[in-house]
């Protein structure tokens, strides 16, 4: 207990190292538990994601009742492995899984890198930037200006690093009517833009909210007139979004909720009679649900 201790301190030591190791880490099956990014957390936490970056790589299996965690150098050569009895729940299955790995990397460090005692001590390295995280995602949406409702759907992609994230997004929705006339006109639209967004995540849960500049294609078509053509309109559009989301390693169902504002704004009209004008909300409220798949790491 004492060896662990002083191996695990040392591990501690190393916290001004490159803390983040959530691409050295793997769980296996990746939506068990714990999670990969769990374990990554609190080996963060523990300041040891660099001494695990030098090493190689670690990947944890739940073999119940045991936690067996394998080490492989950078070359992937075996390095050895560690079996503990798994905790009960996910959260302490990933900080023993942390600390196992931190006391492994510690070791490891203290019999390969500590230099003679003569040589100079080794400079503090700078810390790595935390890694890449990609994901695509569906969306089905409900829609509402203010005077009609409808249905629609979107896509987005997003590729975060640390709490920043590019998000690209594309939307579309069906057709809304308002009355015009002696019939009916008919509205929707499609628009796709690139914009930056926030992301905070917790053991299971995650939120993010982004903020997408957007182009804006509106199609206003008449319905049940003599003159049923359809103009398409160009503009741009400011949508915001917010989604709450379980966070299932490799696929994340999630909920969200949105607004949007156009410019220029619209109006539907009957050639004939330019009195009748009937103007479009440039406001669009929106909520749904959606799943993503993360593709990196």
């Amino acid at each position: 207990m004492r060896r662990f201790l002083s191996v695990l301190l040392l591990a501690l030591g190393a916290a001004a190292w490159a803390r983040d190791a959530a691409g050295a880490v793997s769980v296996f099956p990746e939506s068990g538990c714990p999670s990969s990014d769990a374990v990554a957390r609190h080996l963060e936490r523990l300041g040891a994601g660099g001494l695990l970056s030098e090493l190689g790589d670690a990947e944890v299996r739940v073999e119940a009742p045991a936690l067996r965690v394998r080490f492989r150098n950078r070359q992937g050569e075996p390095l050895g492995a560690r079996v503990v009895t798994a905790a009960a729940d996910c959260d302490s299955r990933a900080a023993l899984a942390a600390a196992v790995i931190a006391a492994f990397a510690g070791e490891w460090a203290q019999t390969t890198l500590a230099p003679p005692a003569s040589a100079a001590p080794i400079p503090l390295r700078a810390q790595t930037a935390p890694p890449w995280r990609s994901e695509i995602g569906a969306m089905a949406l409900a829609v509402h200006d203010g005077d009609e409702g409808g249905f629609g759907a979107g896509l987005r992609a997003d590729l975060a690093r640390g709490p920043w994230m590019l998000s690209a997004l594309v939307e579309g929705s069906l057709a809304r009517e308002q009355p015009l006339g002696a019939g009916r006109g008919a509205y929707r639209f499609l628009r796709a833009g690139l914009g930056l967004g926030l992301r905070r995540s917790w053991s299971r849960v995650f939120w993010d909210a982004t903020l997408v500049p957007m182009l804006d294609r509106l199609s206003l078509a008449g319905q049940n007139l003599q003159d049923n053509r359809t103009v398409t309109s160009w503009g741009f559009a400011v949508a915001g979004q917010t989604r709450i989301g379980w966070d299932g390693g490799r696929v994340r169902p999630f909920l969200f909720v949105g607004a949007s504002y156009r410019v220029p704004g619209e109006r539907m009209t009957l050639e004939d009679r330019p009195e009748v004008k009937v103007p479009l909300s440039a406001i669009n409220g929106e909520a749904g649900l959606g799943i993503s798949v993360r593709v990196l790491p």
